[in-house]
């Protein structure tokens, strides 16, 4: 399974560093950031089951821990991605472009937020934590991860173009 998403990773780059799909189709940027979000989600939520399995559950009676993770995971990644929507509708009522650390705010808090809902919803997402205090460490973890990566698909997405 982690050679699966490695191989994903790595075609997806491949697929960024495409001049003709980045540079001509801005709505394949959106899907290649969706999956990019969804790989990071579900390896940062499967590293803190691996290693804090108290503090994040995965699966339930009727859901395999694996679906937990497609379930859970493709949600956040969609959550993700319909924030970038709005954040550029306030950065144009605003005037101004979101500095690094204002996106990094933005997507700390969506992610803390997420995870915290999807986590509500146990019984349909598969996904449990144990307090609104590994929402908070878990969306600070999630946000950290998503900057560094989407920072390195940033720099694909401008040496191309």
């Amino acid at each position: 399974m982690i050679c699966a998403r490695l191989w994903l990773i790595s075609n997806l780059f491949k697929l960024m560093a495409n001049k003709n799909i980045e540079c001509q189709n801005t709505g394949m940027v959106l899907v290649i950031t969706y999956f990019v979000f969804f790989v990071i989600n579900s390896l940062t939520v499967w590293l803190a089951n691996v290693f804090f399995p108290d503090q994040v559950v995965l699966g339930t009676w009727h859901i395999s821990r694996c679906w937990a993770i497609m379930l859970s995971m493709e949600t956040l990644a969609l959550i993700n991605i319909f924030t970038i929507p709005f954040v550029k509708k306030y950065e144009l009522k605003r005037g101004e472009a979101f500095s690094k650390n204002e996106w990094k705010i933005v997507y700390f808090l969506v992610n803390t937020v997420g995870v915290w809902l999807i986590s509500r919803g146990s019984n349909q997402f598969g996904v449990g934590i144990k307090s609104w205090f590994v929402a908070v460490v878990l969306g600070l973890v999630l946000s950290v991860v998503q900057s560094m990566v989407m920072m390195q698909t940033k720099k694909c997405e401008k040496k191309c173009c």
